[in-house]
């Protein structure tokens, strides 16, 4: 099936997916830069739209710049990566259709030059190859740079349904090559309590060979009940758009500042769990 996430309706591939960039990068047609469109219909899960630079060197949640992730009806996800500062015209909770504009290509976050970072992803937030599905028969360039992407700490599987949301059956996709990975999200959640310092604001670094650069925010000595006061109390970014980025990053998604979500934040905060952007 061959699909579209640009408006001119002609990508060109320029870094296909691999075991360390599990996604697509695409561009308009003779390099150019085009809009956004969602590949199919469904339900924005999440926005991010108020990174104004590029960010090149960051880490996990971060490296997305600006960004869209939709759900889609049988629980498929897609997310659009990179996008232009101010341009996504969607908002969390919208119902979006297929080829709807949704934002503009851009360079935010960790990116090399204008593009799309687009990903596919299965109900458990595991990322497949969008290749063989949207873009068969495109010429693929073989870029000078590769980009860093996030590791959303996931176990990459095969589906276990019949059919994908791209119309595919597995004997379809039995034919093709897939990438897998396994993530041990176990092994980063240690016990902190024991290692308390003097600086209650120290961030941790992970032990997992995995990804060795995950750090954490912590601050052990904070009584209150604010995750907003509970960063600001380490110099850290309170703001909601950074918290929109933390949730994220720590497996809360659609966040919305409510009591529950702030509340799990400040419990990871406090713990020394929670993961930086």
């Amino acid at each position: 099936m061959d699909g579209h996430v640009l408006m001119d309706m002609n990508e060109v591939v320029t870094q296909s997916y691999s075991s360390s960039h599990k996604a697509v990068d695409v561009v308009g047609a003779g390099n150019s830069v085009d809009d956004v469109i969602a590949f199919s219909d469904g339900t924005v899960e999440i926005v991010v739209n108020t990174v104004t630079g590029n960010r090149k060197g960051s880490r996990g949640t971060a490296s997305y710049g600006n960004f869209v992730k939709i759900r889609h009806d049988n629980g498929m996800k897609t997310l659009y990566a990179h996008m232009e500062y101010g341009s996504i015209s969607v908002k969390a909770g919208e119902h979006v259709s297929k080829g709807q504009k949704i934002g503009r290509m851009g360079d935010t976050g960790n990116a090399y030059g204008v593009h799309l970072h687009f990903e596919v992803r299965q109900s458990d937030e595991s990322r497949i190859d969008p290749y063989p599905y949207l873009f068969e028969g495109k010429q693929i360039v073989i870029p000078k740079i590769e980009e860093e992407i996030p590791d959303d700490n996931s176990t990459l599987t095969s589906s276990d349904s019949n059919e994908n949301f791209l119309g595919e059956t597995k004997e379809d996709k039995n034919s093709k090559e897939t990438s897998e990975a396994i993530f041990d999200n176990d092994s980063i959640y240690l016990s902190r309590a024991n290692n308390i310092m003097d600086n209650p604001s120290v961030e941790i670094e992970s032990n997992n060979p995995d990804n060795d650069s995950i750090s954490y925010l912590s601050n052990f000595e904070y009584g209150d009940g604010s995750i907003v006061d509970g960063l600001k109390s380490i110099g850290a970014d309170s703001s909601f758009d950074y918290r929109t980025l933390l949730a994220y990053e720590n497996g809360i998604h659609n966040y919305r500042g409510s009591y529950e979500q702030n509340i799990k934040l400040l419990n990871l905060l406090k713990t020394g769990n929670l993961k930086k952007v």
